[in-house]
């Protein structure tokens, strides 16, 4: 289970009270307090997939929404070969931003999913039309999804993208956050009503708010690039859990699948190191022929992974989203979808807070936003977690509990529909944004 944010007022206290700054604000809001001025109505610091959905989920309420990231707006990105398995709560809250159809022919749906364990037995297979979905969700390169977001933004007249520049020197007093922008060795004083901290896993923000967060490293490495296959995918997505870790299959246009393939660390070192066809021979070893032979592999990337989870969502006039608040193994593919809960969930309370007049940093505000995202954090973290340790298990025991694990989420019908809806995002209460009520 992850940490409880019911103590989060107590947490407070304490954080102001280790402060060397202690006595010199109050966190209390006076009655009849006339709204302060600000430099924009609330920053996000953290210019990823989520700080851009969250603006964009805001945007249209008529206030000033500024955005602080550390990358450039216009900078070639480094090679991003991830492939997103977006859910289909995802899908339609980035089809409500007009972001997701922008992609067109780059994006692919997911029509199935297949789940088998190499060298045991039990399969899991579900097709969306059998079970009356059009879709499971879908899947989009990471690197075009981030483009296409950055696009919309720029037309936005109520967003202001700060790039490259980074938020330093945070203070929350009773009315609003203070902090620096600090741009091109040029610092501006900022100051708003709450800070969204989607600065990363490794969140320096985070640190400085004096929020520790729960750490594991799995040792293991995830290898991504694109692979052309000679038989058709039909829009099936394949996990396939070996001894050595999961490997997945994505279905992407033009015939193409986004392949992730897990190994431990020393072991990624000497796949990046191989020729295309030695790489593509050890990639097909691991994940056999359902799809044929693999023909060609793209640009591969590779990227460590390990679980950082926020041990609280809050702190004064500050809140976590994305992967500052959580960072998962990618087994499940459920990392950006619950980040992008994170989102659209505060949207909607920042949102109603601005049309009733409420004060959007105030404690009581953010308390609610973090009880309510205790069950879908628990939920997902925690199921994330338990297949990334089972698929390191490598004993007879071990592949028989999984082969029987399979079996049952096949053949278990309220089982198989709990996954299904599970990974499709509809955990707990469904967003207004995925209901199309932005």
């Amino acid at each position: 289970m992850l940490p409880a944010n019911a103590g989060y007022v107590t947490f407070c206290r304490e954080v102001l009270s280790s402060s060397p700054l202690r006595g010199q604000h109050d966190l209390r809001l006076k009655t009849g307090e006339s709204p302060i001025q600000t430099n924009c109505d609330i920053l996000i610091a953290g210019g990823g997939l989520v700080g851009l959905s969250l603006a964009l989920l805001l945007s249209g309420a008529g206030r000033r929404i500024r955005i602080v990231d550390r990358a450039p707006v216009d900078e070639a990105a480094a090679p991003d070969e991830r492939h997103l398995a977006l859910s289909e709560v995802s899908c339609r809250t980035l089809e409500g931003l007009g972001v997701l159809q922008a992609l067109g022919a780059d994006a692919e749906s997911i029509r199935g999913i297949h789940v088998s364990s190499a060298g045991e037995f039990g399969v899991a297979r579900w097709l969306a039309a059998e079970r009356g979905y059009p879709r499971f969700g879908m899947v989009a390169p990471a690197r075009k999804l981030l483009a296409q977001m950055k696009k919309t933004l720029l037309t936005r007249p109520d967003i202001e993208l700060i790039a490259p520049a980074g938020v330093e020197d945070v203070l929350a007093d009773a009315r609003a956050v203070q902090a620096a922008v600090d741009k091109s060795a040029t610092r501006t004083p900022v100051r708003a009503p709450l800070l969204v901290v989607a600065d990363g896993a490794e969140s320096s923000l985070r640190t400085a708010a004096g929020i520790d967060a729960e750490r594991h490293d799995y040792g293991r490495t995830a290898i991504c690039c694109v692979v052309a296959t000679e038989r058709p995918h039909e829009g099936i997505a394949y996990e396939r859990f070996t001894r050595g870790g999961p490997v997945a299959m994505l279905p992407q246009p033009r015939g193409q699948s986004g392949s992730i393939f897990i190994v431990d660390t020393q072991t990624a070192g000497a796949l990046m190191q191989l020729s295309g066809r030695d790489y593509l021979d050890q990639l097909q070893r691991a994940f056999g022929y359902r799809l044929g032979r693999l023909r060609t592999a793209g640009t591969r990337v590779c990227y460590p992974l390990r679980r950082v989870v926020a041990r609280a969502l809050c702190a004064p006039r500050q809140v976590l989203i994305g992967n500052a608040a959580q960072a998962l193994h990618p087994v499940g593919a459920q990392g950006f979808n619950l980040g992008l809960r994170d989102a659209a969930a505060l949207a909607q309370r920042v949102r109603a807070a601005w049309a009733a007049g409420q004060d959007i940093g105030h404690v009581g505000l953010l308390t609610e936003y973090a009880e309510s995202r205790r069950g879908d954090r628990n939920a997902t973290a925690g199921l994330s977690h338990t297949l990334a340790m089972a698929t390191t298990l490598d004993s007879p025991a071990a592949g028989w509990v999984r082969s029987l694990a399979i079996i049952a989420a096949d053949r278990f019908e309220p089982l198989a529909e709990h996954l299904l809806l599970g990974g499709m995002g509809f955990r707990g209460a469904t967003s207004d944004a995925a209901r199309g009520l932005t």
